[in-house]
């Protein structure tokens, strides 16, 4: 999730046509790795130009050198040398596992691994508490031969502890995430560290988490490649929950054929997690190939697609700054033979979205219907979880509510004036429901899921000025920031359990990039991997970070377009 952020609103764009780059990616064994591709790594091993263990040697180093600056990883895997090692002899025995192998994947810090790195979403409370086993994504890694080279710096319980007194992407435990492209500016959602860890060249790809946002959002301002797959898609067993209504977990990569990888790898049943088994109830396959839908600029000829004009690109503020680019890649796009249909529009989408950014309508019954169930999830998800530990000494919602009480209040001065509130508000919320189950739980969660998903089932289905039926490939929207503003891109696939992606098409003048989103159906990651993947290779937007003002230490970020701060007209 993204919040309006605290902190003295002024205007420091510090982008300078002189800056140099201070932390330049070193070659790797003589070979180089900035911005390198799985594919790419797989060539290296085999002709033996580089090994993983090597690989993961440079990338500790490179996270040793930058962590003190962008604090995008929170504990580095002490064995993670080792277990490199190990698969090259592998490799050279009996060959690789699959593309995946000896590859360096960061997980975020609520993705328990049961080994010597701690999983404590990013809290100070779970510090010394033990996981039972591995996640069940983080046991697929393991078996497809990843490395898992540590754990990601996150917004504190995925943003998930606190609503009105925040700063996004910060976690006690791992300090505030920063931009890789500009520290000054936000890194938006929750999976912080993953989306900046990948841009940041410090590992090979990584694994985030959603409940709303937090896979799409961080993505969005790192300029990669990120994919929320269909509640049900991958298994959140192991994972400390936000809201089992509507977490799933997913990759972010450079490209949409390393995060197709992860997507291989993570994705299927698990018993553990019964929403696996919605695949099957669906009729759709339960598993998928789906790096071998990533396709090239030729896919897009007679594809068909819509643009939600209402809300979506009409007033919010993000799509209104960077309307002329996003109109640009339009163009591209009907030159390369998709077909583009304006005002497929989302059937009381005012109801459901904010009109100026991120979020719900505020104060609709939609919105605090939604804070309902919500909150109860919180409570039951993380008192079911804390329950599960091996070891804690935290068991259940209240203690936690306890400890956060005791250690986590605190108001302070960190740096460039502005205030920085620790609390636990939204935790307090979810405390004063009790994790009550009941009739407005279920009429408040079906409410929000059914209007979210006919919402979106209904803009698919396109009838055209003649009463032609269309059926569309997908629903394009914007992926974009612009003051406090952030994408309302996240929402509604979010309510509906649907899967969505983003892709980087340019570049705002604070140097951080935004991007265009597609939408589809529930388990239609293939395709919206076929259609971003062609978009992709359309555009082909990179932008490589230069880190502009690494040294801040400014808690939260320089605002951009203060004129923003006022209600867009």
């Amino acid at each position: 999730m993204s919040r309006v952020l605290l902190g003295v609103m002024t205007l420091s764009c510090a982008v300078h046509a002189d800056w140099t780059n201070p932390f330049p990616v070193k070659k790797c064994n003589g070979v180089v790795i900035e911005d390198i591709d799985i594919d790419t790594v797989q060539g290296y091993f085999t002709s033996g130009l580089l090994t993983s263990q090597q690989l993961t040697q440079c990338y500790v180093d490179r996270i040793t050198l930058l962590n003190p600056y962008f604090h995008t990883v929170i504990e580095i895997n002490p064995d993670a040398l080792s277990i490199a090692s190990s698969l090259d002899t592998e490799r050279l025995e009996s060959g690789p596992r699959g593309p995946l192998h000896g590859i360096p994947i960061l997980t975020k810090d609520n993705i328990a691994t049961a080994d010597k790195v701690r999983t404590t979403a990013g809290s100070l409370a779970l510090l010394n508490s033990t996981v039972p086993r591995d996640s069940h994504v983080a046991a697929l890694l393991r078996l497809n031969g990843a490395v898992l080279l540590g754990h990601a710096n996150l917004a504190e319980f995925a943003d998930y502890i606190a609503y009105d007194d925040y700063s996004e992407g910060y976690s006690d435990r791992g300090g505030q995430t920063r931009n890789c492209f500009n520290a000054t500016q936000q890194t938006s959602g929750s999976s912080s560290g993953s989306a900046q860890s990948v841009v940041c060249n410090l590992c090979m790809a990584a694994i985030g988490t959603e409940t709303d946002g937090s896979i799409l959002l961080p993505a969005m301002h790192a300029g990669i490649i990120g994919i929320k797959p269909t509640v049900g898609r991958v298994s959140r067993a192991g994972v400390i929950p936000g809201s089992l209504s509507q977490d799933t977990v997913g990759p972010h990569a450079r490209t949409f054929r390393d995060a197709a990888y992860l997507l291989d790898a993570i994705s299927g049943v698990d018993a553990r997690d019964n929403a696996t088994f919605r695949a099957l109830l669906s009729g759709a396959s339960t598993h998928a190939n789906f790096s071998d839908a990533v396709a090239n600029a030729s896919a897009l000829r007679g594809a068909k697609f819509g643009i939600p004009w209402d809300v979506l690109w009409s007033s919010t503020a993000g799509a209104v700054t960077h309307r002329p680019a996003f109109l640009d890649v339009f163009r591209q796009m009907e030159a390369a033979g998709a077909i583009l249909y304006n005002n497929t529009n989302i059937p009381r989408i005012r109801e459901l979205q904010d009109p100026y950014g991120w979020g719900d309508a505020l104060d609709t019954p939609m919105e605090l219907w939604a804070r309902t169930y919500l909150h109860v999830d919180l409570y039951n998800g993380l008192d079911e979880y804390l329950n599960g530990l091996e070891s804690s000494p935290i068991r259940s919602f209240e203690e936690l509510l306890a400890w956060e009480d005791t250690n986590n209040a605190s108001t302070g001065a960190l740096g460039g004036g502005e205030i920085w509130v620790s609390g636990a508000d939204n935790f307090l919320r979810a405390n004063a429901t009790h994790g009550v189950i009941d009739e407005g739980y279920y009429l408040a969660k079906l409410w929000r899921h059914e209007l979210s998903k006919a919402g979106i089932d209904t803009a698919l289905t396109h009838i055209d000025a003649d009463g032609n039926l269309i059926q569309l490939d997908g629903l394009l929207v914007p992926m974009a920031g612009a003051g406090p503003y952030d994408s309302p891109s996240s929402g509604l696939p979010a309510a509906a359990h649907y899967p969505a992606v983003t892709l980087p098409v340019g570049q705002d003048p604070w140097q951080l990039p935004f991007g265009l989103g597609i939408w589809g159906p529930e388990f239609s990651e293939a395709q919206l991997i076929r259609f971003g993947s062609a978009i992709d290779d359309l555009v082909r937007w990179r932008g490589r970070p230069q880190h502009y003002n690494y040294d801040t230490t400014k808690i939260p970020f320089d605002p951009r377009w203060p004129g923003f701060f006022d209600t867009p007209a």
